[in-house]
């Protein structure tokens, strides 16, 4: 990675923040298996003026499905769960409901984190902070409250399919269907075979081992904070996820490289995966387990937690994030030790982070 090319994806940033209206944003590049570069830009909260920092926490969305897969794996690893048993083995507090049409026990762990479950594929949404505490059990049995005007206009704005209620509604195992109820099940998963609250299990077993300072499932207090905007720039609610497997994970730009690092060998020789789950565990979560979607002629497959893009040169290992006033990236390669991850305030920051996105692989390919 050369100096050039983090001039030029700087330039970039700056220069289309402000007519795209995106309040804030963090990069930061890896090179050689490590961090490389950290930039910071704009504000975390129009109405504060407060500026982004490194340490600044940004809510990552779906990007914690990767956080989940690795849960998952420690569970793997320590021979706790089989990745292909039927989960309903492993559930005690919940179970799907019957079919006459589609064999539940074709729903697998190894499925759900692949997205090929069958499992209804809509959902879910947050819920406003001031509403009672809601948990993954009350999205799963379809108990949230309604959503209010503002999530119905950004499913409208997004062409987005109401919530409805969990159930299998295709073959498991036929085709990828991106699925947040799907993680929502491997939360209760968790949960159930473990003992423990999923946010506890995910902090000890995952977060902390891997030094993730300021990862978590709750903002705390003392942190530096970004606060959500939409297109519109105006800030909004900064909704709470009830299935924090799906969409749970606040963690700032450090936070997202440090993870980003530990899913590739490190640059001492360190194994992938950081002895918090094993360089086995990687590889089951980076082998192709289906096709996954089409975007813009480009044929991803789907990994477990993770989108792989083997088609075009070295594989590349990817997820991103998004919803009401936040959007994320994280996007490595492995065999090279390189990756970019960006974090952003705003819901219309997919037209800043995809193009750049693009000239930075062109550049590493350059």
């Amino acid at each position: 990675m050369t100096g050039r090319l983090i001039d030029r994806l700087d330039e970039a940033i700056r220069s289309r923040m402000e007519p795209l209206g995106v309040p804030g944003c963090a990069l930061a590049l890896i090179g050689d298996r490590a961090l490389a570069e950290v930039r910071t830009y704009g504000v975390a909260d129009l109405q504060t003026g407060a500026p982004v920092a490194p340490d600044t926490v940004f809510s990552l969305q779906s990007i914690s499905k990767a956080f989940a897969a690795w849960a998952v794996m420690t569970l793997a690893d320590a021979g706790r769960v089989d990745l292909d048993a039927p989960v309903s083995r492993y559930l005690r507090r919940w179970s799907l409901p019957p079919s006459d049409l589609y064999d539940l026990d074709l729903v697998t762990p190894r499925r759900l984190l692949s997205h090929h479950a069958g499992v209804t594929d809509r959902g879910f949404r947050g819920v406003e902070p001031r509403a009672p505490r809601h948990t993954v059990l009350d999205a799963l049995r379809d108990r949230l409250p309604p959503p209010n005007a503002e999530q119905v206009r950004y499913y409208e704005d997004w062409s987005l399919e109401p919530d409805e209620p969990v159930r299998v509604t295709h073959p498991p195992g036929e085709a990828w269907r991106y699925s947040n109820a799907g993680f929502a099940i491997l939360e209760l998963m968790i949960e159930d075979v473990t003992g423990e609250d999923y946010g506890d299990f995910v902090t000890a077993n995952v977060l902390e081992p891997l030094g993730l300072a300021g990862a978590g499932f709750e903002r705390r207090e003392g942190q530096s904070l970004a606060r959500p905007h939409l297109k519109t720039g105006r800030r909004c609610v900064d909704y709470r996820w009830p299935c924090r497997a799906a969409a749970g994970v606040y963690a700032s730009i450090l936070d997202l490289a440090t993870f980003a690092c530990a899913e590739m060998a490190g640059p001492g020789g360190e194994p992938a995966g950081r002895g918090v789950v094993s360089p086995a565990a990687i590889q089951t979560m980076f082998t192709p387990h289906g096709l996954a979607d089409n975007a813009g002629g480009v044929q991803f497959e789907a990994g477990l937690g993770h989108l792989l893009l083997t088609s075009a040169g070295p594989m590349n290992v990817h997820h991103s994030g998004g919803t009401i006033g936040w959007r994320s990236i994280y996007s490595i390669f492995p065999d090279t030790g390189d990756g970019l991850c960006m974090l952003m305030n705003s819901d219309g920051a997919n037209d800043l982070w995809i193009p750049l996105v693009r000239e930075w692989r062109a550049g590493l390919a350059a």
